[in-house]
């Protein structure tokens, strides 16, 4: 199974695999990185607009209600407010005029305020308590206790905006809260003379700024300032409580009137805070938006491309499967059949016959058994040659204790009789036998002259001195080594069947000799000589490889397996004058032998 899986079509589907998966999660980290991006641009475009048509709705109505409390304590030609200012200004007054003047200015308040949403009350006041009132303003004593009248007294703003309070002790429910804004009362010697305190319902927040909405995002208002939350909606992303600090991201992060920035909560959720800051109470608004919830409407989408690309990826995997199962088709019946070739099985049982580089593949293949068939025919045809050339030499040698012993029985008769001839061929022969049995298979050439010289002596006493020879070693040759028993023969075929039938006058002729790089050796006779046919016979591998004892056929084998092809052997004759057989071979010297064994 392992085997199976490491296949290159499998190693192919996984890369196309990977390759496809990180090319999908790059487009999908790409596409979701640039909608992450656009859907953050628009969360921000829209809050950002949000927040500025909401605190230009608060402002409008806070600035309404502004100019109704400017109203009330203005120097103008209305008798109303004049009074009012009387009233605050002089300490000359008697009860009656007092209660006069209140009456007209409460008449004047109501007419001003009745039709004022979200004005809770209204309240001119000077600074020792003397207060002329609409509705339930905060009382003078709230906010005396909260240095709210110390503020507006010593302060040189013309406005002062108190955040969400109580106005009163016994009234402390959510529907009572409201914030005020203080605005100095001035008298007819332009002197502080007292102030006007309206309060505004925090209802006024919901109003303007929706909170009915469950999303996760949220606006409220913070104070820069002191950094306390004056509003914000019942669900808090931050966990703060009325009049509790912000968290230090958010005032840090506020560098402008409006922008925006990301902050990471505690619980390691990461926002985007929008902002923008009222120029009328220089209070902050701001909108909260986790990122889960600007993503929120693209998820979905994410996950249907995810499980698309699963899809595809897949599909992809069936139809990869598909394709290199019929491209490999072939090539696996290739591995197969590969798979199946040992040393004792050279067969190829299959045929692809494609033009393209697996036809190409595996004819090649073909062809190289082909060859390693040949090759080792060849090995097993030369191991049999050299088998049989070695038995052919083993059949050449005699029993070497054998001729000893006779050798040395001749030469004890023919010393006890006198006969020298037969000393010297018992001599000779001891010779050829010494050299032939020292289990060497290459010797010098001189000593190959010398078993030559010792073998024609033999002959030339069997042949009764019918021809005579000369051999000769030039003194570059002497010291090269050739085959054992290789020249021989074909002196022994030269006496057999070129002077065999001289009666005298027979000539042989050996030359040992150096010529254009190769040892060159020259068998030579004057006998009856060999037909063209019969030589060509001869070249051709014809030759009876029985014929002339070991014979040429014996010598051509041993050269083969000796020298492989570099060695050339040629045969010139002229019927009834001469043959001449010539051999080149390799120069071999002593130390060289071993590359030849």
């Amino acid at each position: 199974m392992k085997t199976h899986f490491k296949s290159i079509r499998y190693k192919f589907i996984f890369s196309m695999t990977l390759i496809f998966l990180l090319f999908a999660a790059m487009v999908l980290g790409v596409w979701y990185q640039a909608l992450k991006k656009e859907a953050a641009s628009t969360a921000i475009h829209n809050s950002e607009h949000l927040l500025q048509v909401s605190n230009t709705i608060f402002e409008n109505q806070v600035q309404d209600i502004i100019n109704v409390a400017a109203l009330t304590s203005v120097r103008s030609s209305n008798s109303l407010s004049t009074n009012i200012i009387t009233i605050l200004s002089r300490d000359d007054l008697s009860d009656a005029d007092i209660v006069n003047y209140q009456r007209t200015a409460s008449d004047y308040l109501i007419s001003l305020c009745s039709f004022k949403n979200n004005l809770n009350g209204l309240m001119l006041s000077d600074f020792n308590g003397n207060t002329i009132t609409y509705g339930l303003p905060s009382s003078f004593e709230t906010l005396k206790e909260n240095q709210w009248i110390s503020i507006i007294k010593d302060s040189d703003k013309e406005l002062i905006f108190i955040p969400p309070h109580f106005p009163h002790k016994w009234y402390n429910t959510k529907n009572d809260m409201v914030f005020s804004v203080l605005k100095p009362v001035y008298g007819f010697n332009n002197q502080k003379i007292g102030f006007v305190n309206a309060d505004i319902s925090a209802s006024l927040f919901e109003e303007c700024f929706d909170t009915s909405s469950t999303s996760a995002s949220s606006l409220y208002v913070i104070n820069q300032v002191d950094g306390n939350v004056l509003f914000h909606p019942a669900f808090n992303l931050l966990n703060t409580e009325q009049n509790e600090p912000a968290l230090p991201e958010i005032i840090d992060g506020i560098k402008d009137n409006s922008g925006h920035f990301f902050i990471t909560s505690d619980t390691g959720d990461r926002m985007l805070v929008v902002y923008h800051t009222s120029r009328l109470t220089n209070w902050t608004t701001l909108n909260v938006i986790p990122e889960r919830e600007i993503v929120s409407a693209f998820t979905k989408t994410l996950h249907n491309i995810v499980l698309i690309t699963l899809l595809l990826v897949a599909l992809m995997i069936a139809c990869i499967f598909l394709i290199t199962s019929l491209l490999t088709r072939k090539i696996r019946l290739l591995a197969n059949a590969v798979r199946h070739i040992d040393g004792d099985c050279l067969d190829f049982p299959i045929e692809i016959h494609t033009q393209d580089e697996i036809g190409a593949l595996s004819s090649q293949f073909k062809a190289m058994l082909n060859r390693i068939r040949h090759l080792l025919l060849q090995v097993k045809k030369e191991e049999e040659s050299k088998h049989r050339a070695e038995i052919a030499a083993l059949q050449f040698q005699m029993n070497p204790h054998f001729l000893y012993n006779t050798l040395n029985t001749i030469k004890f008769l023919s010393a006890l009789q006198g006969a020298d001839n037969i000393a010297k061929v018992a001599e000779a022969l001891s010779s050829l036998m010494h050299t032939n049995m020292d289990g060497r298979s290459f010797i010098h050439v001189e000593e190959d002259r010398d078993f030559l010289t010792s073998y024609l002596e033999i002959q030339n006493y069997r042949y009764t001195n019918t021809f005579q020879y000369r051999i000769q070693v030039s003194e570059e040759a002497g010291s090269y080594m050739i085959p054992k028993l290789l020249v021989q023969p074909l002196v022994e075929n030269a006496i057999k069947h070129g002077l065999k039938d001289k009666v005298s006058d027979g000539i042989l002729m050996v030359d040992y000799l150096v010529d254009d790089g190769f040892l060159t050796i020259i068998v030579e006779d004057n006998g009856q000589g060999i037909e063209e046919e019969r030589i060509h016979e001869i070249l051709n591998h014809n030759q009876n490889e029985n014929a002339g004892h070991i014979g040429i056929h014996n010598i051509r084998e041993r050269l083969s397996m000796y020298f492989s092809s570099s060695f050339e052997m040629e045969i010139i004759s002229q019927p009834g004058i001469f043959t001449r057989f010539e051999l080149q071979l390799p120069i071999i010297q002593e130390n060289e032998v071993a590359h030849y064994v």
